[in-house]
């Protein structure tokens, strides 16, 4: 039998993190005022500048966060996963201050914010939740402020350590042999979510190639990493 609403809403929303602490009561009265949505392939969630009605969390797929800076240039900020919540300034925001997308087929909730609002004051766990959260997004975001005053190949250095952080089981450390790692978006993408060029991009990855640290193949979506030391080393320049 196919299940509810009800059910398939409290099912998905009790898989996220944020939300791991509520018992079956308070998550009944948040999938209560939560709406479900299909979002497509490069459809936007919201756009920058949109007034800031409702925050959200991705149950499936996957969404871009991205600014759009006054020289016409993005910058990525981050890349929601399933599980995580995002737009949360729209708790403290009049309007949205970036641009979403999706990248994949995605299942999003949006929490209306007055509504929202109300019900913190009665679920004090889900209050403390959504402030441990945005604490979470605020170093974030004060590493990406961080990032982009490093020369680009170090913020290329330290993106694809963490990418290899991810990918790798056991994480690659020290001189070891050279382990390979898949990028996860296009090249475009990745310039924009260190906040460059596609150009500069590729002279940093020429950089890295002609030191002998990382080699592309798989029409430059595999990245070898060679040396993980000197990745290291390039990251703290």
């Amino acid at each position: 039998m196919a299940r509810t609403m009800d059910e398939r809403a409290l099912a998905e929303l009790g898989g996220a993190g944020l939300l791991a602490g509520l018992d079956e009561a308070s998550l009944g009265r948040l999938a209560a005022i939560a709406r479900r949505r299909e979002v497509g392939v490069g459809e936007e969630v919201f756009a920058q500048g949109d007034p800031a009605t409702a925050f959200f969390l991705l149950v499936r797929g996957e969404v871009k966060v991205f600014k759009l800076l006054r020289d016409g240039r993005t910058a990525t900020l981050r890349y929601v996963r399933p599980g995580d919540t995002f737009a949360e300034s729209a708790l403290s925001v009049d309007r949205y201050p970036s641009h979403t997308e999706a990248t994949a087929p995605s299942v999003v909730y949006r929490f209306p914010v007055a509504e929202f609002r109300a019900l913190m004051v009665s679920e004090p766990e889900l209050a403390v939740a959504v402030m441990a959260r945005m604490a979470q997004l605020m170093a974030l975001l004060n590493r990406r402020v961080e990032e982009l005053l490093l020369p680009v190949p170090a913020r290329l250095a330290r993106f694809l350590l963490e990418l290899c952080s991810e990918q790798l089981r056991p994480p690659a450390v020290g001189a070891g042999p050279p382990r390979i790692c898949r990028l996860p978006m296009t090249k475009r993408d990745l310039a924009a979510r260190l906040g460059t060029v596609p150009e500069t991009l590729s002279r940093a990855f020429g950089s890295l190639k002609r030191a002998g640290v990382v080699r592309l193949s798989g029409n430059g979506e595999l990245v070898e990493v060679l040396d993980f030391d000197a990745l290291a080393r390039i990251a703290q320049s």
